[in-house]
């Protein structure tokens, strides 16, 4: 069995290190992207729910009124 010298070591800390380096940044891009997907995805639903509010404001608007009964104030 061959022994590793010094600098083969500090050689495969070195690509250790970057391969980790590289993966963070992965990380961290995904994360990104994971946020903005979530961001997107939470500001079409808030859209489509401010959209049906008005729809039903409206409808409520355009009803007539329902005649409500008039109370006796005779006991």
């Amino acid at each position: 069995m061959k022994t590793l010298t010094n600098s083969m070591l500090c050689t495969l800390i070195h690509l250790a290190k970057n391969q980790l380096e590289a993966k963070r940044h992965e990380i961290s891009d995904l994360s990104q992207y994971t946020t903005k997907v979530i961001r997107e995805s939470y500001n079409s639903e808030v859209e489509e729910l401010v959209a049906i509010l008005e729809i039903l404001g409206d409808a409520l608007k355009n009803q007539n009124p329902v005649e409500q009964p008039t109370r006796s104030t005779k006991k």
